[in-house]
């Protein structure tokens, strides 16, 4: 049927084809027709509403039948009848922040026309932003620390650790070989060290380390120790730390060095210290791990005189501060892929040479800051990947032809919140979400529901936005099957979900991908954490081994023997194979047994018994030391011993060790080990 209008005031219909006439069940009666020609305009007009209104009734009746829950899931599933989703509007009594929006588009390119000379403005900005940052960094990162004597001899070198180093320590359990040999010199030696800021919390161990009796895990590992006013020995400025213990985290504790900025401090060997009582520390680090018995080793602080200090505090707050402030004219003035781009790749090196930095880089050895570069650009290539595929599936949506003023108040602010992970959620009571790991960590539930809450009104929230928009229905579909795979991968036999920041960041930003001020609000701090993660950790596998969740932690070797005490053979004590332990591993190489007394290895051996007395009259030190501790402690000292598989041929294979079972000596009282390793 064809209708043509005419252009004249009084419209007429008309039509070579006709309407042939049908019964009510469409079937046709002949050759007669009806042609439009023999009805008015007003009369085609009623005829087609009636039968629109027909189909209107006929919906309406149809969707009267339905219950509520199913015309509330239809309408869920199938969203608003006229979706909207525009960006953020201020109200018109608020014009002056109309006019801070508006001046990117309007003012700024209509004062700098050319595309060219707006570019060559960014290019010059962004070179004087690189020259201040690498001013910054300089000093701290490549230019080597050395501590001047004031009377003109040669300069010496300042140790650079990082928040969780040893000094002269070597690790755990029989790291240090027997009788700590490995781990000298205990006396008349001193170190320059130089710690980066932060350690207050980065001095924290994440794996159970055992301390005489019990496990420290989740506090700082500082052992004894704390601040010293003394006017015996003014140069003195803390008691002495096991030697075991983090230096760097030790300063902070007792406050030598800030956990603001870093700094340099002198470490001065003490030898062996009958007890190490804890201490409250400076900063809020809470008090230092207690123990109660001797140890070969310790150090304690220094005061710093007769001589300068270079290239010691740490720049991570000023280089942060520098491109937050150096970010925001780009991330306002110019189109929002420049400023994605350039504040994203500022932001992943601001990390990596900065404010979290994955290598403990020394400047004396310029090959340690090559490979933090290498690693850096190793991460950067994949990541920039990422970050474009963020940007097309989310970023693009919500920050192109949006709110200048938005980006700046919304976005950037949690843009900088995500990238500074380390200091903001990383604070929070929570390692990872594992059953063990939340029992041991005081507050972790608490924060754990909390964090949950947050993340659940902001799904909510913008999942509401999506709906708004017309497109639940295809990011459902999407977070199903997101969640199906999650699933998938959790039920993997001998393997462990986990959820990385970059994981957890790539998985909710797409459902972002509106122009509303939620979206504004949750994409930035999202996309801060994809950087902050892969930065640090690199891409880290979505699924791990439990071998790879201990970390290092006692589990994963060979099972200890059982152990018992006999007070009446030389206080000997002695230890047995379970029934289903072989005596010699698969490998051949674990066929002895190692002893670490105070947590310190000595004796390794194929002997099922060793007699403490017999330990005492092989081993000089070791009786120097009991003695001078049975002196201090009014008569007695308690003794803590561990045993593990060893190998007799090496020094560093061994199993895990026992629990610490306490003896009273000389008394002979025995509490004997607590089930489980360490």
């Amino acid at each position: 049927m064809g209708v043509h209008f005419d252009d004249n005031a009084n419209t007429t219909w008309e039509a070579a084809d006709t309407i042939p006439l049908s019964d009510s069940e469409g079937h046709r009666h002949g050759t007669e027709s009806i042609r439009l020609q023999d009805f008015s305009n007003a009369d085609v007009e009623s005829m087609l509403e009636n039968e629109e209104g027909e189909n209107n009734r006929s919906e309406w009746l149809l969707l009267k039948r339905k219950n509520p829950i199913q015309k509330f899931i239809e309408r869920v599933w199938n969203g608003p009848v006229e979706p909207s989703d525009e960006p953020p509007k201020f109200p018109n009594r608020w014009n002056w922040l109309k006019k801070i929006d508006d001046f990117p588009r309007t003012s700024f390119k209509y004062k700098v026309p050319s595309n060219f000379v707006r570019l060559l403005l960014l290019i010059a900005y962004f070179c004087f932003w690189m020259r201040i940052f690498y001013f910054l960094i300089y000093p701290y990162l490549i230019k080597p620390p050395y501590f001047h004597p004031n009377d003109g001899s040669e300069k010496i070198p300042i140790l650079s650790l990082s928040c969780n180093s040893y000094l002269n320590w070597e690790g755990t359990n029989n790291d240090c070989g027997l009788n700590a040999q490995n781990c000298g010199p205990f006396y008349d030696k001193e170190y320059f060290i130089r710690c980066p800021a932060l350690c207050d919390r980065g001095g924290w161990t994440y794996s159970a380390i055992a301390v005489g009796n019990r496990r420290v895990k989740y506090t700082g590992y500082e052992i004894g120790g704390g601040a010293l006013f003394s006017e015996e020995d003014p140069m003195a400025v803390s008691y002495p730390y096991r030697s075991d213990s983090f230096p760097c985290a030790s300063a902070v504790h007792a406050g030598v060095i800030s956990p603001f900025y870093g700094g340099c401090t002198k470490v001065s060997m003490q030898g062996a210290q009958n007890s190490f009582p804890s201490r409250k520390g400076m900063y809020n680090t809470g008090f230092s791990v207690a123990f109660s018995s001797f140890f070969p080793g310790s150090y304690s602080f220094r005061d710093i005189q007769n001589g300068i200090l270079s290239g010691c505090y740490d720049p991570r707050a000023a280089v942060v501060v520098l491109n937050i402030l150096f970010g925001l004219p780009i991330f306002y003035l110019y189109d929002s892929i420049y400023g994605y781009w350039i504040n994203t790749i500022v932001g992943y090196w601001t990390l990596v040479l900065s404010l979290d930095p994955p290598l403990l880089t020394d400047a004396h050895d310029p090959a340690s800051v090559y490979e933090l570069f290498s690693v850096g650009f190793q991460r950067l290539l994949p990541l920039c990947f990422v970050l474009y595929v963020v940007w097309k599936s989310a970023v693009k949506r919500t920050l192109e032809n949006g709110s200048p003023l938005a980006k700046v108040i919304l976005w950037y602010p949690t843009f900088w919140l995500g990238i500074s992970n380390n200091v903001t959620f990383d604070r929070l009571p929570v390692d990872r979400l594992t059953a063990e790991d939340l029992k041991q960590q005081a507050g972790a539930l608490t924060a754990v529901g909390s964090i949950a809450a947050t993340i659940l009104t902001c799904a909510i929230v913008q999942a509401y936005s999506l709906w708004k928009s017309g497109r639940f229905k295809k990011f459902f579909k999407i977070y199903i099957c997101f969640i199906g795979g999650l699933v998938a991968l959790g039920s993997l036999p001998g393997l462990n979900l986990r959820i990385h920041h970059y994981i957890l960041g790539s998985i909710l930003v797409p459902g972002c991908a509106t122009r509303g001020s939620s979206a504004y609000l949750f994409q930035g701090i999202l996309v801060g954490l994809i950087l902050s993660g892969v930065a640090r950790w690199d891409f880290a596998s979505i699924v791990e081994t439990d071998t790879a969740l201990l970390r290092g932690e006692a589990g994963a070797s060979l099972k200890p023997p059982i152990v018992e005490f006999n007070r009446n053979q030389n206080h000997s004590l002695s230890w047995h194979l379970n029934a289903t332990d072989p005596v010699i591993d698969q490998t051949g190489n674990i066929d002895g047994f190692s002893l670490l007394l105070n947590d310190v290895e000595v004796y390794v051996g194929k002997n099922d018994t060793v007699s403490i007395d017999t330990l005492r009259m092989e081993n000089p030190e070791l009786t120097r030391m009991m003695n001078d501790a049975l002196d201090a402690s009014n008569g007695t000292i308690d003794l803590y011993l561990r045993v593990a598989r060893a190998s007799v041929r090496s020094s560093t294979n061994r199993g895990d060790y026992t629990n610490a079972g306490v003896l009273q000596w000389p008394d002979g009282i025995w509490q004997k080990p607590e089930p489980g390793v360490s």
